[in-house]
């Protein structure tokens, strides 16, 4: 029997080339790669450490309703206030300046509906804790120093720089006697009412506050005293 010559060998091993790249064709058109048909962000709330980070996840949803896992790295991520708090490709926060609203964190892919989270920034390790103005006096007619209500900051260090950080908005206000004086969370500078109108007498309430961020509360020192008078 004659031995194949090299022009036979070579189209042998042409055809088995080809059969190899069809039968691959053909075992992917059988079981084609899930497409995706949704994803979601989790956390939905994040909070983010002035000067720190957090590590955001995006997973997926295949079109059969199968989970596709982790697509973290996949989907496009964006942040409404990139200033405040930048966002990597790979879904990672980062809080670069300290901003009193919350930033929305979108994660894109293709032409699927965005999955969205929303992002706030808190101060860890915050030092410093000051209420403004200390021990004042105000009149139960409405009249209230400067500057129209309280302001809280505390100290920061971010990059190795001490900062100043206005967190009025978010530290929660109290009184000893709310009968007296009450004060607005939510606002900068924190509103001071006076829900008794005027006074017969002068009357002096303790302001308290608090601040936690990531589970650590913190407390002003000195304690602040309000004197209403009439």
């Amino acid at each position: 029997m004659m031995s194949p010559s090299k022009s036979e060998l070579r189209l042998l091993c042409a055809f088995a080339a080809l059969a190899t790249l069809a039968l691959a064709a053909s075992c992917q058109g059988f079981f084609p790669h899930e497409q995706l048909a949704s994803i979601t962000v989790e956390p939905t709330t994040a909070t983010v450490p002035l000067g720190g980070t957090f590590q955001m996840h995006a997973y997926g949803t295949n079109q059969d309703n199968s989970p596709a896992g982790d697509v973290t790295s996949q989907v496009t991520w964006t942040s409404s206030i990139d200033g405040a708090i930048s966002v990597s490709g790979g879904g990672l926060l980062s809080g670069v300046a300290y901003s009193q609203s919350s930033a929305t964190i979108t994660a894109t892919y293709q032409a699927l509906s965005p999955s969205t989270a929303t992002a706030s920034i808190c101060v860890e390790g915050a030092t410093n804790f000051l209420i403004q103005p200390p021990n004042a006096t105000a009149s139960s007619s409405g009249i209230f120093p400067d500057p129209g209500g309280y302001v809280a900051t505390v100290s920061a260090s971010v990059n190795g720089t001490t900062q100043t950080v206005d967190i009025t908005t978010a530290v929660q206000w109290n009184t000893s006697d709310p009968s007296v004086v009450t004060i607005t969370n939510g606002t900068d500078p924190a509103e001071v009412s006076y829900p008794g109108g005027v006074l017969t007498a002068d009357q002096t309430v303790t302001v308290t506050a608090s601040y936690t961020c990531n589970g650590v509360a913190y407390t002003p020192t000195p304690t602040t005293q309000l004197t209403v008078t009439p």
